[in-house]
C-alpha cells in the first residue's frame, strides 16, 4: 500500500481563503472553475455566482476525489493508486494572525474510475467535480475519479503540517531564503506518493476514522 499527499483548496493566488478558527475547526473553500457556471456544476457562497470545483468531496454520501492524472504533471503519481491506498489532503488555512498549512481530510481508495474520455453513465462518481464539469461542457478530458471507503472523512479539526512534519513525510530540507510556508508549499505542489517510513509518518498524523465529523 501507499499514501499520497495532495494539496487542495484555495491558495495565496485566490482572493478568498479557507478560515481556521482558534479551536482548530475550519472551512475548506473550493477553488473557482475557469468556466462559467452551468448545470450540474456547483456554487459556493464565497464565490458568488461563479462555479466552483469542490474536490475532494468528503461530505457527500460517497466521498470522491478527482484529478487529471493523464494530462497534469502534478497528478501523474496518482495513476499508481490502488484500493486501500490513502489520499491525504493538505490545505492552506488562514487564522486571524497568519496563513499556514494543515492536513484537512483523507480518502481511503475503494474504487477507481480511470481515464474518463466519455460519459460513464450514472454511478458513484456523479457528485464529483470533474464529472459535473464534464457534463456541463461535454469535455471529457481523461480525468480519474477515486471513490472513498467509509473510512474517508473531513477532519473535525485541522492538523498542523510543520517543517518538522515535512522533513519526516517529504524528506525535504529547509530553505534559508524562503518561509516555512513557502518551502513546504513548493514541495507539495505535485501529488506525492509515499511508502515505507514516509507513508507511516503521514498516516500517523491523521486522526482515526472515528474522529470524523
Amino acid at each position: 500500500m501507499a499514501a499520497f499527499l495532495a494539496n487542495v483548496g484555495v491558495n495565496a493566488s485566490h482572493r478568498v481563503h479557507s478560515p481556521l478558527r482558534p479551536d482548530g475547526t475550519f472551512d475548506l473553500v473550493p477553488i473557482p472553475e475557469r468556466i462559467p457556471w452551468a448545470e450540474p456544476m456547483l456554487r459556493a457562497p464565497q464565490w458568488g455566482s461563479r462555479a466552483v470545483h469542490l474536490d475532494p468531496d468528503l461530505r457527500s454520501p460517497i466521498a470522491t476525489y478527482g484529478d487529471n492524472c493523464r494530462r497534469a504533471v502534478r497528478a501523474f503519481s496518482l495513476r499508481g493508486a490502488e484500493s486501500g491506498d490513502l489520499l491525504v489532503f493538505l490545505a492552506r488555512l488562514r487564522s486571524p494572525r497568519e496563513a499556514s498549512l494543515h492536513l484537512v481530510g483523507a480518502l481511503e481508495v475503494e474504487d477507481i474510475l480511470a481515464d474518463v474520455t466519455a460519459e460513464p453513465g450514472a454511478g458513484w462518481w456523479d457528485a464529483n467535480a470533474h464529472v459535473r464539469r464534464a457534463r456541463a461542457t461535454r469535455a471529457w478530458d481523461s480525468f480519474w475519479v477515486f471513490r472513498g471507503s467509509a473510512n474517508s472523512r473531513l477532519f473535525e479539526r485541522a492538523v498542523p503540517f510543520t517543517l518538522a512534519h515535512a522533513r519526516a513525510v517529504l524528506g525535504m530540507t529547509p530553505n534559508p531564503g524562503r518561509s516555512e510556508l513557502q518551502t513546504i508549499a513548493s514541495h507539495s505542489r505535485a501529488v506525492r506518493r509515499l511508502t515505507g517510513d514516509r507513508e507511516t509518518a503521514l498516516r500517523a498524523l491523521c486522526p482515526p476514522p472515528s474522529s470524523r465529523s
